[in-house]
């Protein structure tokens, strides 16, 4: 592998750790927060994206080690420091709502994804395999933690209007058929839908 190669890969492996690394804080204010509410189905998505994004720390810190890299860069920490204090007084000024908070992890998550996708082409761009499979496996569980999210937010809103004393169609049938169709639909454009004869 050239210098540059590995410079460029190790460029992406720091970016990524810095992302998931002030993601994580974020979520781990959010277990905070949720311990001892009535949103256990929350604080369980939440601790589930905890301890996930633990194992992909140690897994890129290990990978960009391995190029000969470090992932404490000053200024990504600075950058990460003020998003990160800017957040937190946003969160400040925010009451507590679960609904809102995994929908933000659903943005980080989503962010996390594409970040991993853009991981996986440059590393299997650049024939660097072991990259490519850390990457292909943070993709498939940020994936698995929307498509979890897709699954109890219907519920969580519910239970936050029932909570509010307002009334509640059921929602979350219509809200999971949705989600099913939307996806199907998007499988179907891609042509991935699975063959059932095959």
């Amino acid at each position: 592998m050239t210098e540059k190669t590995t410079a460029t890969l190790t460029t992406y492996l720091t970016d990524m750790h810095a992302l998931v690394n002030h993601g994580l804080r974020a979520i781990d204010r959010q277990a905070r927060m949720l311990t001892g509410t009535s949103h256990l189905q929350a604080l369980g998505a939440v601790q589930e994206f905890q301890r996930t994004l633990e194992g992909h720390l140690k897994l890129l810190d290990a990978r960009t080690e391995a190029l000969g890299g470090k992932v404490t860069q000053p200024f990504k920490d600075a950058v990460t420091t003020v998003t990160g204090f800017l957040a937190g007084i946003t969160n400040r000024f925010r009451p507590l709502s679960a609904c809102k908070a995994i929908r933000d992890d659903y943005t980080f998550l989503s962010l996390v994804a594409v970040s991993y996708l853009m991981l996986f082409t440059t590393a299997n761009g650049l024939g660097d395999r072991d990259t490519a499979m850390l990457a292909e496996q943070g993709y498939r569980d940020a994936a698995r933690l929307v498509m979890h999210i897709d699954r109890i937010l219907p519920s969580l809103v519910a239970q936050e209007l029932r909570e509010d004393n307002l009334p509640v169609a059921d929602l979350e049938r219509q809200s999971r058929t949705m989600l099913a169709r939307a996806w199907k639909r998007e499988e179907s454009e891609l042509g991935l839908e699975t063959n059932a004869t095959a």
